[in-house]
């Protein structure tokens, strides 16, 4: 195999309250804000780096934008997406290797700090190979 992912990156969250949520897991589990997007998702994660939780906006079903992205299987809170971290390199090989297997990918999209491709395992789970700039 030319490919293989390094980590997890983060585990997507739907939450009722960004704030309230971060805030809990902030005193529950000392995890701290690492980085945010307008508005979602809040990445959180512990001091010293490595797994995040993307929390994003739990809702009616009725979203638009990155949570109806984030949410495509109904409302509510729950967790969501696996998402895997590789560098530049092994994100390119990615895509050929995922193609070669004959999986469909959605993407590359550019989130402005990272790149991510979208696939689904066998059973419809929804996963996630990203890198960061």
């Amino acid at each position: 195999m030319t490919f293989s992912v390094s980590q997890i990156d983060h585990v997507e969250v739907m939450v009722r309250d960004l704030d309230a949520a971060a805030c809990w897991y902030r005193e529950v589990l000392g995890l701290v804000e690492q980085r945010r997007w307008d508005p979602e998702p809040v990445m959180i994660g512990g001091a010293t780096g490595g797994s995040l939780l993307a929390l994003f906006l739990a809702g009616d079903g009725g979203e638009t934008g990155a949570a109806a992205a984030a949410n495509p299987h109904g409302a509510g809170p729950h967790w969501h997406r696996v998402a895997w971290r590789t560098d530049r390199g092994g994100f390119a090989a990615a895509q050929r290797h995922l193609t070669d297997l004959g999986i469909s990918c959605r993407g590359p999209i550019d989130h402005g700090i990272a790149w991510s491709i979208y696939f689904h395992d066998p059973d419809g789970n929804p996963l996630e190979i990203t890198y960061y700039l």
